[in-house]
């Protein structure tokens, strides 16, 4: 009698292994990717020296699914991790980049311009929009200050 259950567990096990198994391949899971690249370092003139302060970074997250995406931002944040990094930078904006798997940008969403550059403020974009992306290959978000690219970050959207 025992053996018969161990039969009837295993088969229950295996049956919800494959079920479970389907299901995960039934539909693409939620996903999210959270990235850093460095900016450029600020230099300034200030009674006749230069002066540089430390690098700040980009970061990018993205929220998804497939080529879907839901939620994208990016800010620019301070050499301790706060999003303070707005008075050491005038003229700014961040687009949103998208590649197809051989490198070749088809979309670009440019961010507002910013023209303010005084105080503690904040740099970044969010964007809720939801999109599905054309190709699979990468979403980027760029940073741009002064007519320049700063910093460009990077995510694979794949299969």
């Amino acid at each position: 009698m025992m053996h018969r259950y161990g039969s009837l567990a295993r088969g229950f096990v295996a049956a919800s292994a494959s079920l479970a198994t389907a299901l995960a391949f039934a539909t693409p899971a939620e996903a999210s990717a959270v990235g850093y690249a460095k900016v450029d370092k600020f230099c300034y003139e200030a009674g006749g020296h230069n002066l540089c302060l430390p690098t700040t970074t980009l970061g990018h997250s993205i929220k998804g699914s497939g080529r879907t995406i839901t939620r994208e931002e990016a800010s620019v944040q301070d050499t301790l991790g706060g999003d303070t990094a707005g008075g050491k930078w005038c003229n700014w904006r961040i687009d949103w980049r998208y590649a197809d798997t051989a490198g070749r940008t088809y979309r670009t969403s440019k961010g507002p311009m910013h023209h303010s550059c005084g105080g503690l403020t904040s740099i970044g974009r969010i964007d809720k929009t939801r999109k599905t992306l054309k190709h699979y290959g990468k979403a980027c978000a760029a940073f741009f200050a002064g007519n320049k690219v700063r910093a460009v970050q990077c995510h694979n959207i794949v299969k």
